[in-house]
């Protein structure tokens, strides 16, 4: 981020970002999986990604700046990523493990916005820690298909 960014700007663009990671890793994990279970937890948790990116957007526009969403670069890498590690295992559990590190690596990144970024907006933290809190229990509920 540039100097004249301010941390909340930031802060909210981490989230876009984060959300953005969220949705469309479920996107292409969804079409690897028989499971209908499983297939029903990646569609809640897209409908949660997207309603909290969905407000990051809508606070960036209130404070006229433009949601500066995942580059194509990092969705390549993310898709050859998943197609890599899904090549010759598209079980449950092997889906749920990596679904499980994105969500804790999710958590990560939430914690480290929230450090830098210390003087973001009240409701920028907010929505950050509620990105935060989501992820973690979808750590606990991907564990949970291991």
């Amino acid at each position: 981020m540039s100097d004249h960014t301010t941390d909340n700007e930031a802060m909210l663009q981490e989230i876009v970002q984060n959300t953005e990671l969220g949705k469309n890793t479920l996107d292409e994990m969804m079409t690897l999986t028989r499971d209908q279970q499983l297939k029903n937890e990646m569609l809640r948790q897209k409908r949660e990604y997207r309603r909290l990116n969905q407000a990051a957007h809508t606070a960036l526009d209130a404070i006229g700046a433009q949601a500066k969403g995942q580059s194509a670069a990092a969705r390549m890498g993310v898709s050859m990523g998943i197609r890599t590690r899904t090549m010759m295992d598209k079980s449950t559990r092997n889906l749920a493990t990596m679904l499980a590190e994105g969500s804790g690596q999710g958590v990560m990144d939430c914690k480290r916005a929230e450090t830098d970024y210390p003087q973001a907006s009240p409701g920028a933290r907010r929505l950050m820690r509620e990105l935060c809190a989501f992820q973690e229990q979808a750590e606990q509920t991907w564990r949970g298909f291991l």
